[in-house]
């Protein structure tokens, strides 16, 4: 599918003061125990995200659209061009700068006005090259890391800051969550107790 089938909608945007980066490994499976979190607390960056379709191919008799399918949403970290503190974004543009064609998994953290955490998890975040990039950013804000959201290839529980765990579906693009648990602490996670499935809404 050509870039020009694809027809992007309008791009939400997040602040965010955590950001955890949890690579796959051989066997294609998310490495956890690897995973690395990144805190933002005094100076957050911004998540993106452009919600996208394919054209849609088939039309009915009235030659009006039947559907039109989803296609990988396009994903990115942003921050402002005057960030106070250029060098604590690139450990987090090295972690996403991996090599073409392979994934990584992304969990960001925001916080509400009043105190919940918003999360969102992209459970598969392929990385493109920005100069393909066509993420809009806000004004005087930068784009530093971009890639695109596939779909996961099973369901799995997804583990949680609290031990307990998130039931991601099979096909699933972007999940995203309120929490009520303190965000991750940077660095590598503590290890991991036995997960439970958190069975409450989202």
């Amino acid at each position: 599918m050509r870039d020009d089938e694809i027809t992007a909608h309008p791009p939400s945007y997040a602040r965010c003061l955590a950001v955890r980066i949890t690579p796959y490994d051989s066997d294609g499976e998310p490495d956890h125990d690897q995973a690395v979190t990144y805190r933002f607390d005094d100076h957050p960056v911004m998540f993106g995200y452009v919600y996208r379709t394919y054209e849609t191919a088939y039309l009915s008799q009235t030659r009006e659209a039947l559907y039109a399918p989803a296609a990988p949403g396009l994903v990115a970290f942003l921050a402002p061009d005057d960030y106070p503190d250029p060098p604590a974004l690139s450990p987090l543009a090295q972690a996403m700068w991996r090599r073409r064609g392979t994934c990584v998994a992304v969990d960001t953290w925001s916080k509400t006005p009043g105190g919940e955490s918003l999360y969102t998890l992209v459970p598969l975040w392929k990385r493109i090259d920005l100069d393909e990039g066509k993420m809009p950013a806000p004004p005087h804000h930068h784009v530093f890391a971009l890639g695109e959201a596939g779909s996961t290839r099973e369901a799995q529980q997804w583990p949680r800051p609290d031990g307990r765990a998130y039931p991601v579906e099979w096909g699933t693009r972007l999940f995203l969550s309120t929490d009520t648990s303190p965000l991750p602490a940077a660095g590598f996670p503590a290890p991991r107790r036995a997960l439970v499935a958190d069975d409450r809404p989202a």
